[in-house]
């Protein structure tokens, strides 16, 4: 379950739940119980990327591919049948 931050508009604490996806109800402030105060506070989510792809330097290899690609050679010319 997603953890969510709140404000409590009338004491002005903060707190974390956890709350299940799609809750339309919001809990009760944990320090003066009012429920009717209580905002969800909107943050920037915590992501942290590992591993090799995510950084503009990791792709350095494949941008040399796309950079320099194999030229096109033009079609054929096809004579076409001669007449008897």
């Amino acid at each position: 379950m997603p953890k969510y931050d709140f404000r409590c508009e009338a004491c002005g604490s903060e707190f974390s739940e956890s709350l299940p996806m799609g809750t339309v109800t919001l809990p009760e402030c944990l320090t003066c119980k009012s429920a009717k105060a209580v905002r969800k506070l909107i943050r920037a989510p915590m992501v942290h990327f590992k591993g090799s792809g995510f950084y503009k330097n990791d792709s350095t290899q494949n941008s040399v591919k796309r950079d320099n690609p194999k030229p096109i050679e033009a079609p054929k010319k096809i004579d076409p049948p001669k007449a008897p």
